[in-house]
């Protein structure tokens, strides 16, 4: 079951994935926004599972972003990406699996994308929701909104993680986790369970105090990354029948 969202006064609508992209252009290094990992902890999946959980957490509160849409099919319609390739595969071919040159070139491509003119974008073919992104147009709220330990039950549920981040790795699995808090976070939504949820692991003894999840349920797999997330998931799930029960 969600659990219920803040008053609809306290939230707000949380900013298009590419103003944060950006902000990395200017070597901010504020830890809330997880922008460090385009520069000072370089790691392209995770990234990837930044990006994923942010914009999966945009759909969920209802307001989408189709400025990203339209920037993937731009990537490929410039040719920077090949059908039905992500960027970081590219990319990843093109700097020789050179992490920290991928993820800068892929802020240097958002900001080319930033700079074309309303003409330019005009003429783009678009096949990704209709008509180019309008900023005079208001994006607005769902009326509720989902904790992380939902969107974590429903992937233990479905029991197909690929359809979430895409590939079954840690890393990814972290970020997506981070990104979609960081998308409730900046949309004035606190999901304080998580945290519980964390301290619990650690109370437990299932993370030692002090590290990650990725990496103590990675050791416990002995190596096998889709055995670690689904640790997580059953663990998600053993926390939320226990905090339910009366």
């Amino acid at each position: 079951m969600s659990r219920p969202s803040p008053p609809a006064k306290a939230m707000k609508v949380p900013p298009p994935l590419l103003d944060l992209v950006l902000q990395a252009r200017s070597g901010t290094s504020r830890r809330e926004l997880d922008l460090e990992l385009f520069e000072g902890q370089p790691g392209v999946s995770r990234t990837v599972g930044v990006t994923v959980g942010y914009l999966d957490c945009s759909g969920d509160l209802g307001v989408g972003d189709r400025e990203h849409s339209a920037f993937m099919g731009w990537m490929q319609e410039a040719g920077k990406t090949l059908p039905g390739q992500g960027w970081w595969s590219a990319f990843l071919q093109k700097f020789d699996s050179d992490e920290r040159q991928v993820l800068r070139a892929f802020v240097a491509i958002a900001a080319e994308f930033r700079a074309l003119s309303p003409a330019e974008l005009a003429s783009l073919t678009w096949r990704y929701g209709g008509s180019p992104p309008d900023p005079t147009v208001p994006r607005t709220l769902a009326a509720t909104s989902r904790a992380i330990l939902d969107v974590l039950l429903e992937m233990r549920r479905v029991g197909r993680i690929l359809m979430y981040i895409g590939d079954a790795r840690v890393e990814r699995m972290a970020g997506y986790i981070d990104g979609y808090r960081l998308c409730l976070s900046l949309a004035g939504l606190k999901d304080e369970e998580y945290l519980r949820f964390e301290r619990w692991l650690q109370d437990t003894g299932r993370v030692p105090p002090g590290h990650a999840w990725e990496d103590a349920f990675l050791q416990a797999a002995s190596g096998d990354h889709e055995a670690a997330i689904h640790r997580l998931l059953d663990c998600a799930a053993e926390f939320r029948a226990l905090t339910a029960s009366p």
